[in-house]
Formats: structure tokens, sequence, C-alpha cells
């Protein structure tokens, strides 16, 4: 199955917020999208349990991904800031798939800091840096802030997936791009 888009927009949100900047960058990029499901129950995970997969290095089980992963040019990973860290679905993703994602970028929402930290960690469950990052605090969700940062996320990197430019002789024999 081929995909709708060279590009995937895969997140986890707990409370929403990340769902809400994924999908609006997905419309961005005219990208496909991704929820990672966490299987532990049949609602929303709680603080409680969120807290508690941080302090343990838990890694929950998820839902297996609705799409073949291997066949996109570039995946945009995104992860709500637990503590410091990204949530722990999203590491359980980069636990089970990370070995066949293609290029990657990160983004995250938090509630003040902890992007670098976060970001640190995926990269070193990647093995790979990301192509680029984007992290987004709680102040830039409320008032509607984060736009211009996600606009500005968003054309880097469709800078970085554009196709390189086909390389044509003219008719005197001087490459030209096409």
């Amino acid at each position: 199955m081929s995909p709708a888009s060279p590009l995937l927009v895969v997140y986890y949100s707990r409370s929403g917020n990340t769902a809400r900047v994924g999908h609006e960058l997905a419309q961005r990029l005219g990208a496909d999208q991704l929820a990672i499901e966490d299987l532990r129950g049949d609602g929303r995970v709680s603080v409680w349990r969120a807290t508690l997969d941080r302090l343990l290095g838990t890694l929950p089980p998820i839902a297996d991904p609705a799409v073949p992963l291997e066949n996109y040019d570039l995946v945009v990973l995104g992860t709500p800031v637990w503590a410091g860290r990204p949530a722990s679905p999203v590491r359980r993703f980069l636990h089970d798939h990370g070995a066949r994602l293609p290029a990657t970028a990160f983004f995250c929402t938090m509630g003040g800091k902890g992007a670098e930290s976060t970001f640190g960690e995926m990269q070193e469950r990647l093995g790979k840096p990301p192509r680029a990052t984007c992290a987004i605090d709680a102040g830039m969700m409320a008032y509607g802030g984060y736009l211009d940062r996600l606009d500005a996320f968003a054309s880097r990197l469709a800078d970085g997936a554009r196709a390189p430019l086909n390389h044509v002789h003219a008719w005197n024999g001087i490459h030209v791009s096409g």
C-alpha cells in the first residue's frame, strides 16, 4: 500500500494539546497522520499513571501502526513532555519501530521546560539525529502564539522534503536544473 503523502506525522497525546499540534502540522504539510494508541485501558492515561511511567521507565503496550512506516520519506514524531522525558507511549513507539523509520523530525508540547532532554532521549533511542525540532509550551498554546513557530517548523520540513532538482543537458551541453 502506497501512502498518500511522503510525510507522516505521528504523535501521542494525553490531554489533546499534542494531537492539536500534530493535526495542524499535518494539514500544513499535506501529511498523513497517525495517533499512537496506549492500550492500557479504555480512557486517557491518568496523570498518576504518566508519573509512574516516568519514574519506572515503563514502556506500555501500544497499538501497531496502521500504516507501513518504511514507505514514508520523513516521519515527524510528536510527544508531550513528561518530567523532562518523552511520553512513555512514544518511548515504546521508538523502541518497537525506530529501526524502521526513515528520516525524522521531532516536536513536543510542554508545561514549561524539558524539550532539550526530551529530544535528546528521542534521538538516543532512535540512534540518529532529527532533521529538525520544534518545542511548544503551554503559554504559546493558550494564546495561539505557537502557530508562527509551527509554520516555521513546517516550512523547514517541507524544504527538506523536496526532491532534488532534475539535471538535464541544455543544447550547449551545460547542466541546467529542470
